[in-house]
């Protein structure tokens, strides 16, 4: 019996050490970093997907808010963190698409210091302004802003993000003067948008909805050259002269480098199957978000790309992450 027990014990080490890395998982919670506090479109996304991942992995996946710097704070935990795949980030348009070629300085380098695990989802862009702002039209607008100079405020999710980069594309396609203020995310700035302490945004639907169901924000343009099909009488800012100004946020899985095959693999499948659910397209669709999947090697080109994109337009606006 002896013997037995000494075979049966040899065979279970032998397939522990024949194991490949990652296998067996998760076997416990997982955390998913998001770069801004609470309120926004980065963590109403952030958390859907989260709570279907959880679903799919029969593990929890915590949710942790890590606001400041353009989403870098987040980005550098999730860089210097073990890569067993437990640790991930909700990469965005800030982090990985803008901030690479926004910052002169990155504690990371935003592609060999992550894994990059898919691409989840992307967001049209709104011009809005508080009610009170005694305009309709893109063309008012920028007639108010040159007539009362650095009077007008923008809010954006941080300096570094979409919402920062396109308000400079604007004002400097405008030759309208004004003036960035940069909060920890878009949840915060809305609230003084709301409330008329700032008094324009260009941001997601997911941030400004409330309010502009409420009427405290009143939406003046779409960004880019399409129309929302969410708002289709909205004009385009394309429509109002300025087809130069354009973006999108997306928003989608990281982690640190050097994370396992299999671990990879099975994150991406999980989030490809997650963005086909009826109900998940039916809630991003209220949001005007749309599942936008794209694979490991896809995710990285299509960074690549954004680098590429933006590195011009932030050299010609002068924007900087202030």
């Amino acid at each position: 019996m002896a013997a037995a027990g000494l075979i049966w014990a040899s065979f279970a080490v032998a397939q522990a050490l024949s194991a490949g890395p990652g296998q067996g998982y998760p076997n416990r919670p997982i955390r998913l970093i998001i770069g801004v506090p609470p309120g926004g479109a980065a963590d109403f996304t952030a958390r859907i997907v989260g709570q279907k991942l959880a679903d799919g992995l029969g593990q929890n996946v915590v949710a942790e808010n890590r606001g400041g710097a353009g989403g870098t704070i987040a980005s550098d935990i999730t860089a210097k963190a073990n890569p067993d795949g437990y640790t991930l980030l909700w990469s965005s348009s800030t982090t990985h698409g803008v901030g690479p070629v926004l910052y002169s300085r990155l504690p990371y380098d935003a592609l060999k210091d992550f894994t990059h695990i898919a691409l989840a989802t992307s967001l049209p862009m709104y011009l809005v302004a508080h009610q009170s702002v005694p305009v309709k039209t893109v063309k008012e607008l920028v007639a108010l802003a040159k007539a009362k100079p650095n009077t007008l405020h923008f809010y954006s999710s941080g300096s570094g993000g979409m919402p920062h980069l396109v308000g400079e594309m604007f004002k400097a396609a405008a030759g309208a003067p004004i003036v960035h203020v940069p909060y920890k995310g878009s949840g915060p700035g809305v609230v003084d948008l709301a409330a008329g302490n700032v008094q324009l945004a260009f941001d997601s639907l997911p941030s400004i909805y409330p309010h502009i169901q409420s009427g405290r924000i009143k939406l003046i343009a779409t960004v880019g050259s399409q129309r929302s099909s969410k708002y289709p009488d909205l004009p385009s800012l394309a429509e109002a002269g300025y087809p130069q100004v354009d973006g999108k946020v997306w928003y989608g899985i990281s982690g640190p480098a050097r994370m396992p095959r299999p671990v990879v693999e099975r994150i991406s499948s999980e989030l490809k199957r997650i963005l086909d659910l009826g109900d998940v397209k039916e809630r991003f669709g209220q949001q005007g978000a749309d599942a936008t999947y794209l694979a490991p090697d896809a995710f990285v080109a299509f960074m690549k790309a954004e680098w590429a994109k933006w590195g011009p337009v932030v050299k010609a606006t002068g924007a900087r992450a202030d």
